[in-house]
């Protein structure tokens, strides 16, 4: 019989043979135990803060682990990261065959008994790229011979050096295209206000009494095997973090003054590649959305196009708002059921494609039945529910009217400012008038922009009827020669 341990954090899942009891810690007193390794040439292993104790009645037993290492560890570490198990009795730490899975970002490995283990770094592991180097000398040099030559552990220093560059050129590669994007990259992060404070001040945090790490880097910041933490900004005041603190407090010390405050977070966007891409397509980030949410409203652009007509609106109102649903059909050999009045029957997609009108139901209460395609396979199906549409000056819909229109007739605050966004987003509406001129905005570019409605004291215009504006004449050096 197994056992399956997962950490209330996530940080780490472990099956067993019997049940365990396992807890993240940094034991200070192991830290400066060295690796035991077979050869010294190229390992030079540092502990991570990824650590953990597990104990069990049970101590010589199967452990599977696996350590999830997103925005812990870059893909270059994790590449050269081995998960190690302390040796009490001989005070070092023993490696343990290590797998990496790029894919799902985790570190594998199998021990024989419990007890403390860590993940650590390798920092100077062995490059491929030092062999092309030495490659350049003769062939009877021992340079070119063997690794463990002098010249090629010189050479070893700048071969990493070209492994970290074309790693940040492929993860540059990768963001160029919204289906190899990652969508665990960091999005929303929180800032807390502080009073002024300077990097000489001592400077301790707390969240509800715990002591928050401050950290010194935005690498640190990035991959943050703490899981803990964050780094301030001493200009502008403010202490940035992924972690969201709701009991944040803080402590200054300095020559001067002892200064004790709170602060409340603040969610902020954290700018990346699918903001670029929805920039491209015209679309924002709602607040406190994904990455995994806004990449599908982005996706959605394509599979809900919107436009004037009744279906348009329908789709550019659902993926602006984000109203699109999504069901997962786990086994498409049994009919869907999707319950609700609602549910726009022409907003049917399947894995993103328009859902024909052979292949689902609609019974009288509205509900949708997908048929059943017999495959087996699993599928997401989206569609659009609950929305309903009313032209402004459609006075049935009581709810609508009351929003517009005050009891004695006049027009609400904020029937005004959708008047004056629709004039500002689509000036073609009649202006306002004066006694003696009415104007309105118009889009052909012939007439400047503007429209002109003559009253009967206005002069003939004839003489106008043909002119047209040229926004380029005073580009023409004739008209400045007298």
């Amino acid at each position: 019989m197994s056992y399956s341990y997962i950490s209330p954090n996530g940080d780490i899942l472990i099956v067993s043979d019997a049940e365990i009891n396992c807890t993240r810690l940094v034991n200070s007193d192991v830290q400066s135990d060295p690796v035991a390794v077979d050869e010294p040439f190229y390992q030079d292993y540092r502990p991570t803060h990824l650590q953990f104790q597990i104990q069990s009645p049970v101590q010589e037993q199967t452990l599977q682990i696996t350590i999830p290492y997103l925005n812990k560890l870059s893909t270059l570490e994790a590449r050269h990261a081995v998960i190690c198990l302390h040796d009490d009795d001989n005070k070092v730490w023993r490696v343990l065959e290590t797998t990496v899975n790029e894919d799902g970002k985790t570190l594998m490995a199998t021990a024989n008994q419990v007890g403390m283990i860590a993940v650590f770094l390798n920092k100077y592991w062995y490059s491929a790229r030092a062999q092309i180097m030495a490659d350049t000398f003769p062939s009877w040099t021992y340079i070119r011979q063997s690794s463990k030559s002098i010249g090629q552990l010189f050479l070893n220093f700048f071969g990493l050096k070209l492994e970290e560059v074309e790693e940040q050129l492929n993860l540059i590669e990768s963001q160029k295209y919204i289906g190899t994007l990652q969508v665990e990259m960091l999005d929303w992060i929180y800032i807390y206000e502080l009073p002024s404070v300077q990097p000489t001040d001592d400077l301790t945090l707390y969240n509800d009494g715990r002591p928050i790490p401050i950290l010194d880097t935005i690498e640190q910041f990035f991959y943050n095997d703490l899981d803990d933490g964050g780094i301030i900004d001493y200009d502008n005041r403010r202490f940035y973090s992924r972690f969201k603190y709701d009991k944040f407090s803080g402590l200054i010390n300095n020559v001067n003054q002892r200064v004790s405050f709170e602060s409340t977070p603040i969610p902020q966007l954290l700018w990346n590649a699918f903001d670029e891409f929805g920039l491209l397509v015209g679309l924002a980030r709602l607040p406190m959305e994904t990455n995994a949410q806004f990449k599908e409203r982005i996706l959605d652009v394509f599979r809900y196009p919107a436009n004037s007509g009744d279906e348009g609106l329908t789709n550019g109102i659902a993926r602006e708002l984000g109203l699109v649903q999504r069901v997962t059909w786990a086994n498409d050999s049994k009919h869907l059921y999707l319950k609700g009045r609602s549910i726009d029957p022409r907003s049917l997609r399947v894995d993103g494609q328009t859902l024909q009108p052979n292949e689902y139901k609609q019974d009288e209460f509205g509900n949708i039945i997908v048929l059943a395609r017999g495959n087996g396979g699993s599928h997401v199906v989206s569609f659009i529910a609950g929305i309903e549409k009313y032209e402004l000056h459609d006075q049935t819909n009581e709810q609508l009217y009351q929003l517009m229109f005050t009891p004695d007739g006049q027009a609400t605050p904020l029937l005004r400012n959708w008047v004056a966004y629709i004039e500002k987003v689509a000036p073609i509406m009649w202006g306002r008038f004066t006694w003696d001129e009415g104007s309105w905005d118009t889009i052909d570019k012939a007439f400047t922009g503007l429209g002109y409605l003559p009253n009967m004291w206005d002069s003939d215009i004839e003489v106008w009827k043909n002119y047209t504006f040229d926004p380029k004449r005073w580009e023409s050096e004739s008209i400045w020669r007298s």
